[in-house]
């Protein structure tokens, strides 16, 4: 069990509220099983399309430098052929949803900020993405695909 150490935005300012933000902690469980194992006996093919989308939007993130803004997410999530309109997706159901699940699930994080073009919703790795096997797993994977990128064909 870890503690999350980053507190949650919340859109109440008072006084009340921070105060309890502080006092309030939150924990997640981390998996100490090796992979071989945890893929046996705990991983369900049935979820495995919601473990694809949470690897494909936190390698977004990552490549993005550790945050994004929601527009530039979403630009990259429409050209992966999901859009934050769709409601009905054949596997993720409600894309929108999908990606707030994320967010309480502490792989994001999400928070207003304020700049000249006005309010902008900015995304970036929560405690869960940056967690020290998941973060090597996504280097590793980005990795290789850079690299499958970069080799050049047979040059005969």
């Amino acid at each position: 069990m870890r503690e999350l150490q980053r507190s949650r935005s919340s859109t109440n300012q008072g006084r009340a509220s921070q105060q309890s933000a502080l006092d309030s902690k939150s924990y997640v469980i981390i998996s100490q099983l090796p992979a071989d194992v945890y893929k046996k006996y705990i991983e369900d093919a049935n979820s495995s399309h919601l473990t694809g989308f949470t690897f494909v939007v936190i390698s977004i993130v990552y490549l993005a430098g550790g945050k994004v803004t929601e527009e530039n997410l979403w630009h990259h999530l429409r050209r992966l052929g999901l859009s934050e309109n769709d409601e009905c997706h054949p596997a993720l159901g409600n894309i929108k949803q999908a990606l707030e699940a994320l967010v309480q699930q502490r792989y994001l994080q999400k928070e207003k900020s304020n700049g000249p073009e006005g309010n902008t919703l900015i995304y970036e790795l929560a405690e869960r993405a940056l967690d020290g096997p998941i973060s090597e797993r996504i280097k590793e994977y980005i990795s290789q695909v850079v690299q499958k990128d970069v080799t050049p064909a047979d040059a005969d």
